[in-house]
């Protein structure tokens, strides 16, 4: 495994404040707050997963140290029960905090950042100033349960909703539109384009999760067709799930092919929506990773942190 982390650690360590953005690197501040059980659950998946020893650490942790330890501390807290299964969650209730849900009563558009982190503070300046993208770089860059997290969710204080829709968001040169052609370089992935910018919810879905990563029709099934959201059955009328949604669920098993990526698939099979992100962008090109994190864990085709917020209660 420990040639494993040499080879993830670069891309991962962009993705490093997906799970604590702590400045200071100390090993206590990740595990003082441990029992004897969850501890000993750290140590054991520091030492057979990352060949990582937690007493011989030093003090100042280096950045694929960090995100070893706070990963593997993460794990041992979902599975800190006497089962290894992880503990079930419900897929039709909201699985975000109370704090997120409160956060636009909370905070204003023009309130100051707390000041703990200049990266952060910047974020979140740009975010009150209305830009969609550092908005959700604030997300998922802040710590869990921070100020920052919750200015972030809430769009700068504004509304819980897809801050890009909310906000508008600057396209690139050479932006595409609903009415942009199909490449013609794929028949099947032509004929989705077209009922994509046509309004299907299931074929823009189905584009993002099947073409080339990086390609145009990816691009064009992720923005709902260019229409400038990532949620797209906010603004088209639903019509059904991607098909290829329907290999994919929350309770599988991860592929097995790396361990680094085997947990964040469980992390984000427990609707840890940091978890999908870092999956889809890490996990290898157009594979079963990438999609497992791009659907949410085999859910939906959604911007993950508002699909977890806007599932319904199941009506009894």
């Amino acid at each position: 495994m420990k040639r494993c982390l040499t080879f993830w650690v670069f891309p991962l360590i962009a993705a490093a404040c997906s799970y604590g953005t702590n400045t200071s690197g100390q090993v206590e501040q990740f595990t003082s707050d441990l029992n004897e059980k969850e501890r000993a659950c750290v140590e054991d998946r520091l030492l057979t997963g990352w060949d990582l020893n937690l007493t011989d650490l030093n003090s100042d942790l280096s950045p694929d140290e960090e995100i070893a330890v706070d990963m593997a501390t993460e794990l041992c807290r979902l599975t800190a029960n006497d089962s290894p299964v992880l503990p079930p969650t419900d897929n039709e209730k909201p699985q975000v905090s109370e704090e997120l849900l409160q956060a636009p009563s909370i905070f204003n558009s023009t309130d100051a950042p707390p000041g703990e982190d200049p990266l952060l503070d910047q974020y979140w300046l740009e975010c009150g100033l209305g830009d969609a993208r550092a908005c959700d770089d604030l997300f998922y860059s802040a710590p869990r349960g921070s100020q920052y997290e919750q200015f972030a969710f809430s769009c700068g204080g504004r509304r819980n909703m897809d801050c890009s829709l909310l906000l508008g968001i600057d396209q690139p040169d050479g932006d595409l539109n609903p009415l942009t052609p199909p490449p013609g370089d794929d028949e099947n992935l032509d004929q989705l384009w077209t009922r994509c910018s046509e309004g299907s919810t299931s074929a823009c879905g189905e584009l993002r999760l099947i073409a080339p990563s990086g390609s145009l029709y990816s691009q064009f099934g992720t923005s709902c067709g260019a229409r400038g959201t990532t949620y797209c059955t906010l603004i088209l009328e639903y019509d059904g799930e991607p098909p290829s949604l329907d290999d994919l669920n929350p309770t599988m098993n991860p592929p097995g092919q790396d361990e680094l990526l085997d947990q964040l698939w469980e992390l984000c099979g427990n609707q840890d929506a940091r978890a999908c992100k870092d999956l889809a962008k890490h996990g290898p090109a157009d594979s079963i990773y990438t999609k497992f994190g791009i659907s949410c864990g085999g859910r939906s085709v959604a911007p993950c942190p508002r699909l977890f917020v806007d599932l319904k209660p199941s009506s009894s």
